[in-house]
């Protein structure tokens, strides 16, 4: 039984976060380390049943802008020490990520990109020939223009970074409760207010939504909107196999990524363009489209059997980018919302959201990815993300 579920709910909080995952802990754990007291986080489904027990779990600093660059980069540095700031084993391992192009337009974006990389510190490599064969020999060579291999890109194990964040949470003092779902949020004088649980009210000085697929659900609960939609993503693991695959992959024009557990499991998924529903259904176009990019980079892999294929839902913005900070219309209420790569970000973006939050002042780092950049025409560009 998680803390707290058995006790009874309390009925004020300083800080009350809706949603359990990744965001919703870092941003918890971050708040209780600083001393803040009445941390709350609350979820409607089970543990690990959203976005960050069904994800890829990698991690990278090296995007295309500087926006995107300064906030994963900070994160991916997280990463590397918070086995230790947790006091618990998140299993990161720092093998490296290579992002691949395979046409002509992506190969020019990542020459271009590398550049960006060394002038905001990120460790970066461009590749070719010789190069991409030593990194990724397993791969299809006549398949790759160029790549740029991130050496402290790598992979974090979903069981093992939530279960360290729980814990950590745990000791910090942080009440968490899980199959909790609010059903309200209410407002008073121009603020969020409190939250409902049925007909249980909870005060709260700051409420955040870090709720993943149902945070436009939030909003609209309060009266308020968020730019982007819910979607579902797709994974798969296939049988294990010696050691093939070294470091994660970004399969950029195929829209597709992939890395090999320790296991031998060869794991990864691609988009697949498609209205959007609240679905957890893996679908076969889906599972098949993801065996043809794997099969047409890696030909060792064609005739192995799919072990597992799921879903998960996010909530995607117009620029793929998160929406992190206040909402502009509504004092106390603060969203972690819109990730597509949010186990990347979720140390980093924890670290410097509890920070604004106390300071009542957004971070730089987290002020480009403001709620209300798109009404003003304020979109975060980057070209190394398919759109």
């Amino acid at each position: 039984m998680m803390q707290g579920q058995g006790a009874a709910r309390p009925t004020r909080a300083s800080v009350v976060i809706v949603g359990g995952g990744i965001q919703g802990l870092a941003c918890a754990f971050n708040l209780a380390r600083s001393g803040s007291k009445g941390v709350l986080v609350l979820d409607a489904g089970y543990w690990q049943g959203g976005a960050s027990g069904r994800n890829g779990t990698l991690v990278r600093g090296g995007f295309g802008s500087q926006a995107w660059i300064e906030l994963f980069e900070f994160s991916t540095r997280c990463w590397q020490d918070l086995s230790s700031t947790l006091g618990h084993n998140t299993m990161f391992s720092r093998r490296g990520y290579t992002m691949v192009a395979e046409t002509e337009r992506t190969a020019g974006v990542l020459e271009d990109t590398i550049h960006l990389h060394h002038q905001y510190g990120v460790r970066a490599k461009l590749l070719s020939g010789r190069g991409v064969r030593r990194v990724l020999p397993a791969i299809r060579q006549d398949k790759v223009l160029n790549a740029i291999h991130l050496a402290d890109g790598g992979v974090a194990p979903h069981h093992a970074g939530m279960k360290a964040f729980h814990a950590a949470c745990i000791e910090a003092g942080v009440d968490i409760r899980y199959r909790t779902r609010v059903t309200g949020i209410e407002r008073q004088n121009g603020r969020a207010a409190a939250v409902l649980v049925g007909d249980h009210r909870i005060e709260a000085e700051t409420i955040v939504v870090a709720a993943g697929g149902f945070n436009l659900a939030l909003a609209e609960m309060v009266g308020v909107t968020v730019p982007g939609h819910s979607m579902r993503i797709e994974a798969m693991a296939l049988e294990p196999i010696r050691p093939l695959i070294g470091p994660g992959i970004a399969l950029i024009d195929s829209l597709c990524y992939m890395h090999q557990t320790a296991r031998g499991e060869v794991v990864g998924g691609t988009e697949v363009p498609e209205r959007p529903r609240m679905s957890l259904s893996a679908d076969f176009p889906v599972l098949a489209r993801t065996a043809g990019v794997y099969a047409r980079l890696f030909p060792q892999l064609a005739d192995l059997r799919i072990l597992r294929h799921w879903a998960g839902l996010i909530h995607a913005t117009p620029d793929w980018a998160p929406l992190i900070g206040p909402h502009p219309d509504l004092r106390d209420l603060w969203f972690s919302a819109g990730w597509s790569y949010g186990w990347t970000g979720g140390p980093g973006t924890g670290v410097l959201l509890a920070r604004s939050i106390l300071e009542g002042k957004v971070e730089r780092r987290l002020q480009p990815f403001s709620l209300d950049r798109f009404a003003r025409g304020a979109a975060l560009v980057d070209k190394t993300i398919v759109m």
